[in-house]
């Protein structure tokens, strides 16, 4: 689920909350409440990243690219 920053309007206090967009919409209708923007929404995923999710075909992807690209671009896509 992606985090979301809100901050109090009376309080002026900013908190983070984990919450799906339909719950977000609902928590910001409250005068007092408003939507924040700290830094990009990230998304919860445990402790794994992205990459290491994607399964076995995605690296055949990557290595297509890689080919394509000109040597000195080639260091810039990471593999699984």
């Amino acid at each position: 689920m992606p985090t979301y920053d809100f901050k109090n309007l009376k309080t002026g206090e900013i908190e983070t909350k984990i919450m799906s967009i339909s719950s977000m919409l609902e928590y910001t209708k409250d005068a007092n409440i408003e939507q924040v923007f700290t830094s990009p929404p990230k998304l919860v995923s445990g402790v794994k990243s992205v990459l290491s999710q994607a399964g076995d075909g995605w690296k055949e992807v990557q290595d297509k690219i890689k080919s394509g690209l000109p040597p000195r671009y080639r260091d810039n896509i990471n593999t699984k």
